[in-house]
């Protein structure tokens, strides 16, 4: 199995470089992966830094304006942190905001990561209009980015 977070950016890359309407906007990542999406698209892309709940509202206000907004963060930064901005800005509205988390797994440390027990179902079944996609493979990934309305994928 190839590893989805590389299918991921070249994805969204190739997705962007055909939709100037697609922006991407991460949570204070500066890892190579997204160099060449930075290198290429930097009109399209915001880096929001450590200000996730502003990192949502901004991904609302793009969709509101008739832009196609992409979040990408560690899982927990990407929905625990910003949970009543998903739920009220995204979800409440169906906002067409496609979230998607990574390291979900547990090999960050206590903090980047979710307690025993906790993962990001317990928090997306209380979200409404948001659909919810853990891909095994690279079509189905590609599927989850083009879904209508919100989403969150876990990478």
């Amino acid at each position: 199995m190839s590893d989805l977070r590389k299918t991921f950016w070249d994805e969204i890359l190739k997705m962007a470089k055909n939709d100037k309407d697609i922006c991407l906007l991460v949570g204070d990542l500066g890892y190579s992966f997204m160099d060449d999406f930075v290198r290429e698209l930097p009109r399209q892309f915001i880096n929001a830094g450590i200000a996730e709940q502003n990192m949502i509202g901004v991904a609302a206000g793009m969709a509101l304006g008739g832009l196609k907004p992409y979040v990408y963060s560690g899982a927990i930064f990407a929905l625990m942190r910003p949970y009543e901005q998903v739920r009220d800005d995204i979800c409440y509205n169906n906002l067409p905001v496609k979230i998607v988390g990574t390291g979900a797994s547990g090999f960050l440390g206590p903090t980047h990561n979710f307690f025993p027990g906790e993962n990001e179902e317990d928090l997306l079944k209380s979200f409404p209009n948001i659909k919810r996609f853990y891909p095994t493979c690279e079509e189905e990934l590609v599927s989850s980015l083009l879904s209508d309305g919100p989403s969150y994928t876990r990478l």
